[in-house]
């Protein structure tokens, strides 16, 4: 039978320890796991930490306090031990201590494989980094992971994560996202917002998306009207429109800057020019990092001119660029967790099916931040003539088109953690669309009647 010291079982089976000067410790709060950590020391009988025994007869005494309660009965933060599967518990514990916050979990017993639900994607995606350092056999499933190999492997596992510290584990995350660094983008977001192109003026601007854009796209021009378009395949899959405009309601004041103030931006003077420069910085980092996504399909990306004025650029478009699109995303409303789903409530840009499916990747990515709501006329109504299901999601911006304008850039670069969920997703999207070339599907819809 396999032996291992006692230190090494608690950290098994999920006793978060640490030793100090003092000697070996439980370093977890929590008061009902401490209760049950001296409760388990009071059954091993006067064993030290560094006494050895048989994984099955310390298995045993856990069996004795487990209650199957059910860990979703607490915040992860407040998880008690001993109502986790005795198999999982450990890695459970492990990954919540590197910032992997989780919400359920089963070993399998022996029926089904193990797996572990955490609260967003994000949290799921970084839980998926640290194993595969351990090249643990897993898969990642949006905001589950389930294990492939027996539930009897995964204790040992938790103790190699219990060799990680936190500032470890954020390198390691870090060095291996596949989204864009944040730092890197709001210096994208900045070099964006410091481009002055109003309506009818917007030749800067569009040098530098072109600049940004070309060596991530197998293709690119301007239209006869000045819109950029672009497009990019990566392997076989849906055609996904991504759209923000270039131009901004007014000039920017000569001379003005930006002020910082915690991740809330304003300018000096006049506009700050978030919309839309804050949708077009989340359509161009998504272009920069698709190689690292999961995405397989095709991207077509429109960058419009004169939306300020009537959606004119839009309009010009030329219908080709459009045929064979599934669906489209436009990133230029103000709010940090709309999904806009029609103008006013009377002119559809969806169907309720593909707008139900929006917002339920919207809650794995960012848990009750995203929802269904009528908004105002943009690109996003040309898309929908066309008979494409299309959304408008929040930018992170608000009192736009005045000098109080204000932009949130967690919430800016938030939306981009959300469009590339989408993206990985849209296989999954399509499959909910029906009859897509049926324009009558995309009906009226009013701001309560889908939600």
């Amino acid at each position: 039978m396999t032996k291992f010291t006692v230190k090494e079982l608690m950290t098994h089976f999920g006793f978060l320890m640490e030793e100090s000067d003092l000697g070996i410790r439980l370093s977890d709060p929590n008061e009902q796991n401490i209760l049950h950590f001296h409760q388990v020391l009071d059954q091993l009988k006067g064993l030290s930490f560094t006494d050895e025994m048989e994984e099955s007869t310390f298995i045993g005494v856990l069996e004795e306090f487990f209650e199957s309660t059910g860990e979703m009965l607490y915040p992860f933060d407040q998880l008690e031990l001993h109502t986790v599967d005795i198999y999982i518990r450990g890695l459970v514990m492990q990954l919540n201590r590197l910032g992997c916050a989780t919400t359920g979990s089963c070993d399998g017993h022996d029926r089904n494989r193990a797996h572990i639900y955490f609260v967003n994607s994000h949290a799921a995606k970084k839980a998926a980094i640290l194993l595969d350092r351990f090249n643990a056999p897993c898969h990642l499933n949006r905001t589950h992971i389930t294990f492939t190999e027996s539930r009897y492997e995964l204790p040992q596992l938790a103790s190699q994560l219990a060799g990680l510290t936190v500032e470890d584990a954020e390198g390691i995350f870090n060095q291996n996202n596949p989204l864009m660094k944040q730092f890197e983008y709001f210096t994208l977001l900045e070099q964006l917002l410091s481009i002055n192109g109003p309506s009818g003026e917007e030749d800067n601007i569009r040098t530098f998306v072109i600049k940004q854009l070309t060596p991530y796209v197998d293709y690119l021009e301007v239209d006869h009207y000045g819109n950029v378009l672009a497009q990019v395949k990566k392997g076989n899959g849906p055609t996904v429109l991504l759209n923000a405009h270039l131009d901004t309601v007014d000039n920017f004041a000569p001379d003005r800057t930006i002020l910082k103030d915690n991740h809330i931006w304003t300018a000096s003077e006049g506009i700050l020019g978030a919309d839309d420069r804050a949708g077009v910085c989340v359509i161009l980092a998504v272009a920069q990092t698709l190689q690292n996504s999961t995405f397989r399909g095709t991207m077509k990306f429109a960058f419009t001119v004169e939306e300020e004025i009537g959606l004119v650029g839009a309009r010009q478009l030329a219908k080709s660029f459009l045929w064979g699109v599934d669906m489209a995303f436009v990133v230029d409303r103000r709010g940090i967790g709309d999904i806009v789903t029609s103008c006013g409530g009377y002119i559809s840009f969806c169907t309720d099916e593909f707008a139900r499916n929006v917002k339920r990747i919207g809650h794995h990515v960012h848990r009750n931040r995203w929802n269904i709501v009528a908004g105002g006329s943009s690109d996003t109504r040309i898309w929908a003539e066309q008979g494409i299901n299309s959304i408008n999601l929040s930018a992170g911006y608000n009192y736009e088109h005045t000098s109080n304008e204000i932009l949130d850039i967690k919430a800016n670069y938030g939306t981009y953690e959300f469009v590339t969920q989408l993206l990985e997703e849209s296989r999954y999207l399509k499959q909910v669309i029906r009859n897509r070339n049926d324009r009558n599907r995309i009906r009226t819809v009013n701001r309560g009647n889908i939600g």
